[in-house]
């Protein structure tokens, strides 16, 4: 039979309980380890000229406890030479950057830690980067030399605005008619070479890039002289833009002679847009090496010019001129004259009933615009017309600023009295835009009546 065991005493069982109990309330104290939350930020779009800042500041734990934070690059765009997946490229920190080397989307993940090593679930940010400025080119400067000798190309003043490091691409734009060559040596390094075969012009042209976007090609134009008859080269220069009703200069200075032979100048208008009157005419000088063109609306124009060394004409080297309509304009001044006070003499009255039928004086004729003017401050080329406005009139040259104009059938209504007879006459003048102005002069003829018997 087993023995039984005392019972406690009451103090102690007391005792037993209350310890009990403080255990229950520490257990219920202790908490569950809530998750940190990571926060990377908005989704950008930025430029590539600047760097990609990243920031986790949003991040945070639910406890308050301090986080560490892990930035890594998930994904960049093709041809890319960042580190994707390596922690070591953000850092470690609540701020992160990068710079990017290719244009497109870029996807970034944070996730951060709290002190009891409990990680967040990754947060991500897209980063849409575009391109920004380009980079520079300088194909060096234009250059003289011999057919048979090197000529060096120097591109080692391009530049990029963002410091990044550029690759080169040397291409040979033109090249003499007479030359077998396609390209230079070396051209993709930061010099290149040639070595010309033919006299004449070669451009080479260089375009650069700093891994995100190419710069617009610069050239450096080669004149190369030769001892074997070469034919000359004509350059008029680039393509210019300009308003219409304006001299624009052009300039064919940078043409060339291989054979160093002195050259004769020919430009032509080979284009215009509908509507346009323009001609050879509106050229200042068509055989000057530097002349201006003249056009009389908006709109393209190609224009060409030749060269010749006395021997041979080079081929015509064409530019586009596009000329936009005029912003400002001051319209013509016109005055068209005094006028005056002409006496006609005497014409025959009959009586008829109770009044007079008088025959007319005899006609007179004026010389117009001889104290006429028009003057157009902005230079314009002007066009001048005559208008009869009142009497019976026949003008010469209604085109001419000076004319003739005959004033006709002037008359008496009565005997023994003198009648005004009025003559108004406009002159108008239009300028390139076809803004006009006119004026009148007024010419009054007298013409006196006399009895039929009387008339002289």
């Amino acid at each position: 039979m087993v023995p039984m065991r005392s019972p406690l005493p009451r103090v102690a069982l007391l005792s037993l309980l209350f310890a009990c109990k403080n255990d229950v309330a520490e257990d219920s104290d202790n908490k569950v380890n809530a998750q940190p939350v990571a926060d990377a930020g908005s989704n950008q779009e930025v430029s590539s000229d600047v760097p990609v800042l990243l920031n986790g500041g949003g991040s945070y734990d639910p406890e308050g406890s301090a986080l560490s934070f892990v930035w890594v690059l998930d994904s960049a765009p093709t041809g890319s030479s960042l580190a994707v997946g390596d922690p070591s490229l953000l850092g470690a920190s609540v701020d992160a950057s990068f710079t990017p080397d290719r244009t497109g989307t870029y996807v970034v993940s944070l996730v951060v830690t709290d002190t009891d090593g409990l990680a967040s679930a990754p947060a991500y940010a897209v980063i849409t980067v575009r391109a920004g400025q380009a980079p520079i080119a300088n194909a060096g400067p234009d250059q003289a030399g011999r057919e048979g000798e090197v000529i060096t190309l120097d591109g080692s003043l391009s530049s990029d605005p963002t410091g990044r490091p550029l690759t080169y691409t040397w291409t040979l734009q033109s090249a003499p008619a007479a030359s077998a060559l396609t390209g230079v040596d070396g051209d993709s390094a930061v010099s290149a070479s040639f070595t010309p075969d033919a006299g004449g012009i070669y451009v080479a042209a260089l375009v650069v890039n700093n891994g995100l976007v190419s710069s617009a090609p610069d050239t450096a134009i080669l004149r190369v002289s030769s001892a074997s008859p070469q034919p000359p080269t004509a350059m008029a220069g680039d393509d210019i833009a300009g308003e219409d009703c304006t001299a624009l200069a052009l300039d064919g200075s940078g043409s060339f002679d291989p054979n160093g032979e002195p050259l004769t100048y020919a430009w032509a208008l080979q284009e215009k847009p509908e509507g346009s009157t323009a001609s050879n005419a509106n050229f200042s000088n068509r055989s000057a090496v530097s002349t201006t063109f003249y056009p009389d609306i908006a709109g393209s124009y190609l224009v060409s010019l030749a060269v010749s060394d006395g021997t041979s004409w080079s081929a015509p080297d064409l530019i586009v001129i596009d000329a936009s309509e005029r912003v400002a304009n001051t319209p013509p001044v016109v005055n068209a004259g005094l006028g005056a006070t002409l006496a006609a003499g005497d014409a025959e009255c009959r009586a008829s009933g109770y009044t007079y039928v008088c025959a007319s004086c005899e006609d007179l004729t004026v010389e117009l615009g001889d104290d006429a003017s028009v003057s157009d401050s902005d230079g314009d080329a002007i066009v001048t017309s005559w208008q009869v406005v009142s009497g019976d009139v026949t003008l010469g040259d209604a085109t001419a600023l000076s004319t003739s104009a005959r004033l006709e059938n002037a008359a008496p209504i009565t005997i023994s009295a003198c009648e005004n007879n009025i003559y108004e006459l406009q002159l108008s003048a239009t300028d390139c835009t076809g803004a006009t102005t006119s004026d009148i002069v007024t010419y009054t003829v007298t013409c006196c009546g006399v009895a039929a018997a009387a008339a002289r």
